[in-house]
């Protein structure tokens, strides 16, 4: 991908030595190591297009490892013409290209990776390839062993810094779901009281661990609208589930009272830990999943309710584009994030790009997050795709002189690395990178005169 314009190229360029800020990955441990072409093709978010363009029955046919290439190749083929100029199978492009040497996927090149197919189990590879993306920082969202955070056992994958996962701590429907939550303190939870002063304790134990933000991705399973019932409205859901051990709450009547409290509880304690909120919102994995639920409007009560707190919203909000622009716009506490969504829709991205420079304070922009559980490969693509929409966006700003070359590579710098440095607290010391030599772009209109004029030259 590139624009037209005149100085993309020097943009583009100048895009590639700004040190990037992951600002949203799975990866708990390094991984993975294929073990079958194919499985490269389709791993990461390629796998919902070509199921969307294919059949539960084909999808399941491709990863069945012990049928042959051949056998596989046509059902593969079929899938692949049908999807691969979407965002997600860009990705595999990249990674094909990049890591294997394949300009096109076929047969004869599924065969030549067989024997050369990446172990990103190895810790070295996986940091060579966040070297090789310009990666120097990862916000980790990795549900891991709450014991292992407080102990400070926990060992992250490089570059990592870690999330707090919050929503199994609000989401909580039964007695059991309540002292699990907490075992890692060792105590058993009686009151409403007691759980939120664990969830404290807790909370505190990720940010002395490091933590550098909430993270909360309710929305694959609730709508982002939440309530704002009072503490005895919640306790008596919270007191039906503690009275007898064997219930359990039904969503969204029986629990919403509890879940909603606890979540406003919640956005109180990162107010008063000083982390913030990162919000999934817009398109979620997989298929066959409800859009209308995880519109980020629906979080304008709390984000008004909850002013001291830092709200960053993910995946630009796909496909409601205005409705994230109005909420960067109105409210100071809100930063609109494009993790995932420079591969989800790259189009989509790159015009929301320009029309957030236009309408919202460049500064409260995150430009990318990989949004990949291990699969550096992927990240790798998302990163090199990322920094061609920024690079598209600006430049194209920069050709209809709404801002200068200099201005866009600080905007650049911005979205890519220092936004995300500062509202996450990084501390990570990079400056921006020089300016190269300009690129200059042939004339090609003067170069096609020439050959007019001077026959010789052509022959």
């Amino acid at each position: 991908m590139r624009s037209t314009a005149k100085c993309y190229s020097e943009l583009r360029a100048y895009c590639e030595d700004i040190p990037l800020i992951d600002c949203h990955d799975h990866s708990g441990v390094c991984g993975p190591k294929y073990e079958d072409p194919i499985q490269v093709v389709l791993a990461g978010y390629f796998h919902s297009d070509a199921h969307s363009a294919s059949s539960d029955s084909d999808i399941a046919f491709l990863e069945d490892k012990i049928r042959s290439l051949d056998e596989r190749w046509p059902v593969l083929e079929r899938v692949w013409k049908r999807t691969c100029h979407t965002g997600y199978a860009q990705v595999s492009r990249r990674v094909l290209k990049e890591f294997y040497g394949e300009e096109t996927l076929t047969l004869d090149a599924l065969k030549r990776m067989e024997s050369n197919l990446l172990d990103l189990t190895d810790p070295q590879i996986f940091e060579g390839i966040l070297e090789r993306a310009g990666i120097v920082g990862r916000v980790l969202d990795i549900w891991p062993d709450t014991r292992q955070v407080l102990d400070h056992s926990l060992e992250l994958t490089p570059r990592g810094v870690l999330a707090i996962s919050l929503p199994q701590f609000h989401s909580v429907r039964s007695y059991t779901e309540v002292q699990q939550r907490v075992a890692a303190l060792n105590r058993t939870i009686t009151s409403l009281d007691e759980y939120l002063e664990a969830c404290r304790q807790i909370f505190e134990g990720h940010k002395a661990f490091g933590a550098v933000t909430f993270k909360d991705q309710s929305a694959y399973n609730r709508t982002l609208v939440y309530g704002n019932p009072t503490k005895a409205q919640a306790e008596e859901v919270f007191n039906w589930l503690m009275a007898d051990p064997r219930r359990s709450a039904s969503y969204p009547e029986g629990v919403k009272p509890l879940d909603d409290f606890l979540f406003n509880a919640f956005m109180r304690m990162a107010r008063d830990l000083d982390l913030p909120v990162q919000v999934h919102t817009g398109h979620m994995a997989g298929i066959r999943n409800d859009i209308v639920k995880t519109n980020a409007i629906g979080l304008t009560s709390v984000i008004e309710l909850h002013r001291d707190v830092r709200f960053d919203i993910f995946h630009a909000n796909w496909p409601y584009s205005g409705e994230l622009l109005f909420l960067g716009k109105n409210y100071p506490n809100v930063s609109l994030d494009f993790c995932w969504a420079n591969i989800i829709d790259p189009v989509y991205s790159q015009n929301l790009f320009k029309q957030a420079l236009s309408s919202v304070p460049h500064g409260k922009i995150h430009g990318y997050g990989s949004d990949y559980g291990g699969s550096v490969d992927r990240a790798w693509a998302h990163a090199s795709i990322a920094r061609d929409n920024i690079a598209i966006a600006l430049a194209d700003m920069v050709d209809m002189e709404y801002l200068d070359l200099d201005e866009a590579k600080d905007v650049a710098y911005s979205w890519l690395f220092s936004n995300a440095n500062e509202f996450f607290k990084l501390g990570l010391k990079h400056a921006a990178p020089q300016a190269r030599a300009p690129v200059v772009e042939p004339d090609v209109t003067l170069f096609s005169s020439s050959l007019k004029h001077e026959p010789e030259m052509a022959e």
